[in-house]
């Protein structure tokens, strides 16, 4: 029989009577003080009986309303108002194709935008067909002052592409209000790239303080260039449970699967060289040499298990980006390493070192893709990844070399 899979937030626990009892328990960062959008959450924990089909139907209620307390939502929006466009625009199809992060995004400016003041009501209360480009620069004008540039620019963003899905369904007239604004949205500084030395400092450093699954998550970003999001597997929505690296996948010494988030491919890394008649070591003579020797040295020092890999040593369970970010300024203080030194960075190391090494095309280790894509072409990815760690490594070892011999 299929196990039955519980709500958000719902758990099952044993009574003192031995019976099964269902309990509704607000997550911690939902608790006051906590405040979303000027507001404290209002939805409380909850004992909901030994009525699965009950605690199930009223799990979910409870869920929805501490969705809207994260997104600001304050009930029904007025009709023709701009609450009600964007309330019409998070049922999109183009907004359900975005990302989970693209998305979160999104309601966050929607609700910056709703909330401005205006002499007697809010924008979100402004009659949508009502607002012309005056309306969008005095928007703009506010915003940058009370947000700043960067996400006063991005608000009016997303509100030019609200409006020009809801021209596209007759809900708005053209023109759009917000295009042509003459906005130049400058791009923050990217993330900085960790270097060998910063990855191996970091490495050691975690494995000191007892974090062995940091110095893992850093190994298998910095050699495999995986996303901060599939090294941890972070559960953002439903289906995200099959994303990351899980021990059935790991063949030590062969290859290594990944089930990609974004993507939603899997893709196979092999492990080893192409075999080297010419070595004098006999593993390599047949097998070929190890192409990530620091990411399968890490793996080695955990205790092999089922399911995913890199798992909260305290809880058993995966990190949260939460957890993940008290634990990385943890060691990276404790190491002496640099303030702009970010888990994102090791993925843009390890990219730089291959481009070293002289690996312009890194998809097939990245796992970027084509819509174009077919079996066939990922099969020839598979003996490209090969020959690109193979390139690395040699890149490693000659560079190891020359520092030896540096005076």
């Amino acid at each position: 029989m299929a196990k039955i899979r519980l709500p958000r937030y719902l758990r099952a626990k044993r009574t003192s009577k031995g019976e099964t009892a269902y309990f509704w328990e607000r997550p911690s960062w939902a608790k006051p003080p906590a405040e979303k959008f000027g507001r404290v959450c209002m939805v409380d924990s909850e004992a909901l009986g030994s009525d699965l089909s009950h605690a199930i139907g009223k799990a979910e209620l409870l869920n929805a309303a501490l969705d809207d307390w994260r997104l600001g939502v304050e009930g029904k929006a007025a009709e023709g108002s701009v609450k009600a466009l964007f309330a019409w625009y998070r049922g999109h199809v183009r907004y359900k194709e975005a990302s989970h992060r693209t998305r979160q995004d999104y309601r966050e400016m929607m609700a910056i935008v709703e909330a401005v003041q205006l002499k007697t009501t809010t924008f979100g209360q402004r009659r949508a067909v009502e607002v012309n480009a005056s309306h969008a620069d005095a928007l703009y004008r506010l915003l940058i002052k009370q947000k700043g540039d960067r996400q006063g620019a991005y608000c009016m963003q997303v509100c030019r592409r609200v409006w020009n899905e809801a021209i596209r369904a007759k809900k708005v007239k053209d023109p759009n209000p917000f295009a042509r604004m003459g906005i130049k949205m400058t791009a923050k500084k990217g993330n900085r790239a960790n270097t060998r030395a910063e990855y191996d400092l970091f490495r050691a450093k975690a494995r000191e303080m007892g974090h062995q699954s940091l110095a893992t998550a850093a190994a298998i970003s910095f050699e495999l260039l995986r996303r901060v999001s599939d090294v941890f597997g972070y559960i953002l929505e439903p289906g995200d449970e099959e994303r990351g690296f899980f021990w059935e996948d790991y063949q030590p010494g062969v290859q290594f699967a990944m089930r990609q988030g974004k993507t939603g491919d899997t893709q196979i890394i092999p492990l080893r060289g192409a075999p080297d008649p010419d070595s004098e070591d006999d593993d390599v003579r047949a097998r070929g040499a190890l192409l990530y020797p620091e990411l399968e040295a890490e793996l080695a020092r955990m205790k092999r298990g089922q399911g995913h890999i890199v798992i909260n040593e305290r809880t058993g369970k995966r990190f949260t980006e939460r957890e993940v970010g008290r634990r990385l300024r943890s060691i990276r203080e404790a190491a002496g390493l640099p303030k702009d030194f970010t888990m994102t960075g090791f993925r843009h190391g390890g990219a730089t070192e291959m481009g070293d090494a002289g690996i312009y095309d890194i998809r097939p280790i990245s796992g970027h893709r084509t819509l174009q894509q077919t079996a066939t072409y990922n099969k020839a990815n598979q003996e490209k990844a090969r020959s690109a760690g193979t390139a690395r490594q040699r890149h490693i070892v000659e560079r190891a070399r020359k520092e030896k011999d540096r005076p």
